[in-house]
């Protein structure tokens, strides 16, 4: 037999049972519901209407006799009276249901009749006298009680009927409590019939294929599944030892492609001078390369947290909280190695793994070998920083030789003279500004240079250095505005350094804002900090220049002008980094450029290396 008609005999039997049971139970309670109904209601009128009787004869006997005495003529209430009790002996004369009701009924209504007849006799008698007392006492008063009798009677055994159909219908009920009893007990037994028999063919070949497919989750793709019937489980169960057979297959096939694939990739990663290790969300590392291991201990199967650099667990943290990648620009940054007398530095980078949902699935931390471009570095800044030295002294002497001629303590000089001395002394003060410029830089590089933090007046000094380099944008027809929001706290800063940077960042805006444009320099607090803002409406940088905007001596190409040395903004980023600030520029070209930077505001003086 099939999965289907196990089913469906373990579920007929039951079924048909409640179906029976179900078809008896309600014909049987709507039969006795309707008989039960229909003779209560019979019964019911007819003591109701006996009752009306009853109630208006009790009336009509004490107008009466009140009547007789002479107190009060209730003709009209009498007549009121017997129109109801005519009409409920009307209702009881054609509502007969019980043996005897019909001979009560006869009685009460020839009773009625002659009692009616002396009432109205009585009412005729004269009001003076005893004659009308007397016949209400021999006439009247007696049917009245005859009356009360026999409604009495009907009362009674319409009552003592219903008594009997509840007792009756209480038979009734238990004798089909009892069939429901009997047709439960078969169903039941029936059931445990089909279940001792049908569910352990249907339900031990599922347990067999649970404890193989909780075999096959532990990794054993080697089991097969026993099949002891063709029914839909059999089909399963065949199915099911096709699959593990088609998993045994790939794996194999998986795990050589696996190891072909992380083998080359070792290989590639071991050939690198870079360290790369992978780390699971909860620090394991679980792939590193050579570098790595040499450099940092990043082992594989290792726990990040167990190695000594704090720094590199810092980074893992960072990019697990952050969910974003953590890199580092400045050489400032690298980590020094010693390994076998040799001095070497690497820039860290965390690199989160994050799958479609955006969920943290491990880390990649690159530590990219710098040691020679450091070198280099050096070796470039120190040159830059002989040669300003070498150039400085000559460049003195020019200097107070172009001011002299141009003074004429010489002699006088003809127009030409003048002019071409003029260009000379104007080009020998520009070469002098970028040396300092680059000794300023490579002072406060090599930590010779040392904040003074202090704490400045915002509003004073961006006041003075508007009003400083008003007249330069007044010259080209450029609008300079100030904008203070609220209440500006002071910030901790080096004044003459400071003064530098928002000096730096006004001139690189009004060499690149055309006529007719305005500069913005604006101040609020943030969070605890001052963040300053230098807006301009010029021509913008193009996005692909905006990561090197602040390295030294770079220009824009076809935006930068003649004369720009290229070290303004370097110099800026340099002293805001000093006083552990941060400076970003924003720009879309056509549309201008901002450059923002945020100090802290505070209360304490302090002296710190840059």
């Amino acid at each position: 037999m099939s999965l289907r008609t196990k089913l469906i005999i373990a579920s007929g039997g039951p079924l048909l049972i409640l179906l029976i049971l179900g078809v008896i139970s309600i014909s049987t309670i709507a039969r006795s519901s309707k008989t039960v109904e229909r003779i209560f209601r019979e019964n019911y009128d007819s003591v109701a209407a006996g009752q009306s009787m009853m109630n208006n004869l009790v009336l009509m006997d004490r107008s009466a006799e009140a009547f007789a005495w002479g107190w009060d003529d209730n003709r009209q209430v009498v007549d009121s009276a017997i129109g109801e009790f005519s009409k409920s002996l009307k209702f009881q004369q054609g509502n007969i249901t019980l043996p005897g009701e019909k001979e009560l009924t006869d009685r009460l209504t020839k009773l009625w009749n002659n009692y009616r007849s002396d009432l109205e006799s009585y009412f005729q008698l004269p009001q003076t006298g005893s004659a009308r007392r007397d016949f209400y006492r021999t006439r009247p008063l007696p049917l009245s009680d005859e009356i009360q009798d026999t409604l009495q009677q009907i009362i009674d055994i319409n009552i003592n009927n219903m008594v009997s159909i509840d007792g009756k219908v209480m038979q009734q009920a238990a004798e089909t409590n009892r069939t429901l009893i009997a047709l439960v007990i078969c169903g039941v037994v029936l059931a445990l019939i089909l279940i001792a028999f049908i569910v352990p063919s249907i339900a031990r070949p599922i347990s067999n294929l649970t404890r193989s497919i909780k075999e096959i989750q532990q990794g054993n793709l080697d089991l097969l599944v026993k099949v002891r019937s063709g029914d839909e489980i059999g089909q399963l169960a065949a199915s099911f030892n096709e699959m593990t057979s088609s998993l045994r297959e790939f794996r194999r096939s998986s795990r050589a492609r696996l190891f072909r694939t992380q083998e080359a990739v070792i290989s590639a990663l071991n050939s690198l001078s870079d360290g790369i290790a992978i780390c699971s969300p909860g620090g394991k590392i679980e792939l590193s390369n050579q570098t790595a291991q040499t450099h940092f201990a990043l082992k594989p199967g290792s726990d990040i947290q167990s190695i000594e650099n704090d720094k590199v667990k810092d980074l893992f943290e960072r990019a697990c909280r952050e969910m974003r990648p953590i890199t580092f620009k400045s050489y400032d940054s690298a980590l020094q190695v010693f390994r076998d007398g040799e001095e070497r530095f690497f820039l860290p980078e965390a690199v989160p793994i994050l799958d479609d949902a955006r969920r943290l699935m491990g880390v990649t931390l690159i530590f990219s070998d710098v040691s020679r471009l450091r070198q280099i570095d050096e070796m470039k800044s120190g040159l830059i920083s002989t040669v300003s030295h070498e150039l400085k002294t000559p460049l003195t002497s020019i200097r107070l030789a172009t001011h002299a001629l141009l003074n004429e303590k010489l002699g006088p000089l003809s127009p030409k003279q003048t002019e071409l001395v003029a260009a000379a002394r104007e080009d020998s003060d520009r070469l002098y500004r970028i040396i300092e410029n680059l000794l300023d830089i490579g002072r406060m590089e090599s930590g010779q240079s040392k904040l003074e933090l202090v704490q400045v007046n915002t509003e004073q000094i961006l006041l003075n250095a508007i009003e400083e380099i008003r007249p330069s944008f007044n010259d080209k027809g450029i609008a300079l505005l100030l904008d203070l929001s609220g209440d500006i706290p002071e910030v901790l800063a080096d004044r003459f350094r400071l003064e530098i940077v928002i000096t730096n960042l006004l001139t690189n805006a009004l060499k690149h804002t055309p006529p007719g444009g305005q500069v913005k320099l604006s101040a609020r607090e943030q969070n605890g900090r001052v963040l300053f803002e230098v807006e301009d409406s010029g021509m913008g940088i193009p996005k692909e220049y905006l990561p090197h905007i602040f390295e030294k001596f770079f220009r824009v190409p076809g935006y930068s002008q003649q004369g720009d040395s290229g070290l303004g903004l370097s110099i800026a980023k340099e002293i805001i980094d000093a006083h552990e600030g941060d400076i970003r520029v924003e720009s879309e070209p056509g549309k201008g450029a901002k450059f923002t930077f945020a100090l802290n505001a505070g209360n304490a003086l302090q002296k710190v290396d840059p």
